[in-house]
């Protein structure tokens, strides 16, 4: 008889497929959590930044080479980014702060400051996506960075770092 104490894997490549889908399934649930709780417009907020996000990804795998260049994909992409950039100052109405959102009450103290970030962020976005409509190489790149840039200003003063969730 067989001992089942020290089980070894049989086929190495399927354990690291199994492993490999516990640690994809791992990562969706943690950021499940992360908007457990979220109701009315916080969930809005965080579905759209979710969405900001995915675009965002898409241009910059591009960026750095890691899918092929497809400006048509991109300049859609952009184009989403403008479009949600557009509604974020509906999606943070006065005391839409606290969990399970990062929002910092900085956002409502330097409002015209936020809003004006949001309508840079929607600005740069229209621009990449124009030079990228022009089926633009590399030039794409600096206008992909102020994209970036915007996105970045905004999440440095306005989102709490404290947890490394994706919260808004």
């Amino acid at each position: 008889m067989r001992s089942t104490s020290t089980l070894r894997p049989t086929n190495p490549t399927k354990h690291r497929a199994i492993t490999l889908a516990m640690i994809g399934f791992a990562t969706f649930t943690t950021l499940a959590l992360a908007h457990e709780g979220a109701t009315g417009v916080v969930k809005e907020r965080m579905e759209l930044m979710k969405r900001q996000q995915s675009d965002m990804k898409l241009i910059g795998d591009m960026a750095k080479g890691k899918t092929p260049f497809d400006a048509a994909k991109a300049a859609l992409a952009a184009s989403d980014v403008a479009t949600t950039a557009k509604k974020i100052q509906d999606l943070f109405p006065q005391g839409s702060d606290g969990h399970p959102s990062d929002a910092l009450p900085a956002i409502w103290k330097e409002w015209d400051r936020f809003t004006g970030n949001a309508k840079e962020l929607e600005t740069s976005a229209d621009a990449l996506g124009a030079v990228l409509a022009q089926g633009a190489n590399d030039g794409w790149k600096p206008a992909f960075q102020k994209l970036t840039d915007s996105c970045k200003a905004c999440h440095e003063n306005y989102r709490a770092k404290d947890n490394g969730h994706e919260h808004h």
